[in-house]
């Protein structure tokens, strides 16, 4: 648990509310900047203002090893490709302008962990103070690329599992296989240094349809067991015929 440290405003003499210098730090906040403020029953609630930059999303590459039902790309015909180190390098140049730094979330239709530079795209980012997140399928998680990821400065390793038994997870993730995926976050978990609270943060990431839903509750017992301190649900998009009568 993260224990937050008390935050206090002030009201000054002309009725303006004063904000903490670190919190307008945080939130890159600039004189004459407007923030939205909403009444609820509870007290007032300040909106991030809309030039608060809090996410970024980049995907590596569009190629994953898996053939998942859920998959965009079992109904386009794009072409398969991977980020350049000049892109990339663009992208970085472009964080740079930025303060605080916002979240950076590598992930997309494909798999991160099979782009060949993933270690030094994690290594640029960290490197302007910006937090970072992961999404794998967690089939390439070896025990080498865990370590170099944690060395790297990854905060949170987010980890699709959308089945709880070998059999109704490979009914979705075709072409994996769930005792594998788990022992490969084992040894993430093993990896990270002894703490209290320790980092990267594991999540898991479950997208519920008809056919899995009810494998819910016991995604979130093996999460717990994983170390996941993290869960995120979304309903599955429909790309193909058979997806739409999966929606829940």
């Amino acid at each position: 648990m993260t224990v937050q440290s008390e935050l206090r405003a002030q009201l000054d003499t002309e009725g303006w509310l004063a904000l903490p210098s670190d919190l307008v730090a945080h939130f890159g906040l600039e004189p004459g900047v407007q923030v939205r403020v909403d009444k609820r029953t509870s007290g007032l609630h300040l909106r991030q203002p809309v030039t608060y930059l809090g996410k970024v999303y980049i995907e590596p590459t569009n190629a994953c090893n898996l053939d998942c039902r859920t998959c965009i790309r079992n109904v386009w015909d794009e072409a398969l490709g991977r980020m350049t180190r000049e892109t990339f390098a663009h992208i970085v140049e472009g964080l740079r302008a930025f303060s605080p730094s916002p979240t950076v979330f590598f992930g997309g239709f494909g798999e991160p962990l099979a782009h060949s530079d993933i270690v030094e795209m994690v290594t640029q980012v960290k490197a302007l103070g910006a937090p970072v997140e992961l999404i794998t399928n967690g089939t390439l998680l070896t025990e080498s690329l865990s370590r170099q990821l944690i060395k790297a400065g990854v905060d949170v390793l987010w980890v699709s599992l959308d089945g709880a038994t070998p059999e109704s997870y490979a009914d979705v993730r075709l072409g994996a296989a769930l005792p594998e995926v788990v022992d490969n976050v084992v040894g993430f978990r093993s990896a990270r240094p002894p703490a209290q609270c320790p980092t990267p943060e594991i999540g898991i990431a479950f997208v519920a349809m008809k056919r899995n839903v009810a494998d819910l509750p016991a995604v979130l017992r093996l999460g717990g067991r994983l170390g996941a301190s993290r869960f995120m649900v979304s309903n599955v998009l429909p790309y193909t015929a058979e997806m739409c009568d999966e929606v829940l």
